[in-house]
């Protein structure tokens, strides 16, 4: 009996020496732990959060004010860091405010444009971008406009070379269709290209790259409407005499009509825009200079049908001013095959006219409007 005591006393010694032991071991480590992260390091925010009512899944709710009811769905933000609303405070980044996407300008038109807006960095000083542009895209057979973001006012401004001012947004137009045709593959290559290297040198980012399918498909369809409606009617006024250029010079200024530097005649409306044209029928151009000794014995005035408002109108008053040439200088009004109008032909010309005036307002093109202005030559 006595052998079994001093053996139980023995064993119950050692396991309080193993657990003296395991206390220090866990004093030591803990002394250790608090030396490296100091703090109040044992607790878990994790288990201690309270869970919101009705939430028995234990997920925390999103403190208010946190998501803006305007984000559009799908955005995630880059979550940060904020104290006081685990888990391990993270929640979701307002997002950043970005600038508006604004309409075209006026002037342009998706139909007859290939824009592409360039979003930079810091802002471009415009002398410097217009310097650079000027070379990267030299060569070009068509139409190119800039524009740039003005955030004071809120809406893009047209810039060329005498603009001043530094922008961050700035918009390119390259147009597809003019009348010598659309655009060309590398014409679009070109562009493209030079947009890209543009906004590398300026630390930019390009918005929108067009495809290049779609715009050539698109350019080639507008370039056969154009076609299509590009039209000029023509009445001529001839004489078996030459027609002394002062006197022809002298009618003109009384119709109201200018001496423009191409050589002809221009009838012009209130805002200036030409309506009709008087030229000379023989190589010779109408020249202040030389207009007292030139004499002709064909004159044409020509309406360019796509460019004027309401051409069945102008036709009118063409006919009627050359009516009142051939009278005064003893010429007679033909057409192009030098026949005299009958009632039956000027008739014709009319439904013409009319029908091909038509045609360019159903497609949304009004006929003398800019855009068809720009399309069938000039800005």
């Amino acid at each position: 009996m006595d052998t079994l005591q001093d053996a139980l006393i023995v064993i119950a010694a050692i396991a309080a020496a193993i657990a003296i032991f395991n206390k220090w071991q866990e004093g030591r480590h803990r002394r250790h732990v608090d030396r490296v992260f100091p703090g109040d390091n044992l607790r878990d925010p994790l288990l201690e959060r309270e869970i919101s009512p009705g939430d028995e899944a234990g997920r925390p709710s999103p403190p208010a004010g946190k998501y803006d009811e305007d984000d559009e769905a799908g955005e995630a933000d880059e979550p940060v860091v904020k104290e006081g609303w685990p888990p391990g405070g993270l929640y979701r980044q307002p997002p950043k405010r970005q600038h508006t996407r604004q309409p075209l300008p006026d002037r342009l038109d998706p139909r007859v444009d290939c824009c592409i807006r360039i979003e930079a960095v810091e802002p471009v000083e415009v002398p410097r971008l217009w310097t650079v542009q000027a070379e990267m895209f030299d060569g070009l057979s068509k139409p190119l406009r800039w524009y740039a973001f003005d955030d004071r006012e809120n809406h893009w401004r047209r810039v060329n070379a005498n603009t001043t001012g530094a922008h961050h947004w700035f918009l390119v137009a390259l147009q597809l269709v003019d009348r010598e045709g659309a655009i060309s593959e590398s014409d679009f290559l070109r562009y493209t290209r030079g947009i890209q290297k543009l906004a590398e040198y300026f630390r930019a980012v390009p918005a929108g790259m067009p495809s290049r399918v779609e715009v050539l498909g698109n350019a080639r369809s507008l370039d056969r409407f154009c076609a299509e409606v590009d039209v000029q009617i023509a009445i001529n006024v001839v004489s078996e005499q030459p027609m002394a250029g002062a006197r022809i010079f002298s009618l003109a200024e009384a119709e109201g009509l200018r001496l423009e530097s191409d050589g002809a005649f221009h009838a012009q409306a209130s805002d200036s825009r030409t309506l009709y044209i008087l030229s000379n029928g023989e190589p010779a151009l109408f020249e202040r200079g030389t207009l007292a000794a030139l004499q002709t014995k064909h004159l044409s005035l020509i309406l360019d049908l796509p460019r004027v408002l309401d051409a069945a109108a102008e036709f009118e008053d063409m006919l009627r001013f050359a009516a009142h040439l051939a009278k005064t200088l003893g010429a007679l009004v033909v057409d192009d095959n030098g026949r005299p109008f009958g009632a039956e032909s000027l008739d014709a010309i009319r439904r013409r006219v009319r029908r091909y005036q038509t045609r360019m307002s159903e497609e949304g093109i009004p006929p003398g409007g800019s855009l068809a202005r720009r399309l069938f030559g000039g800005a």
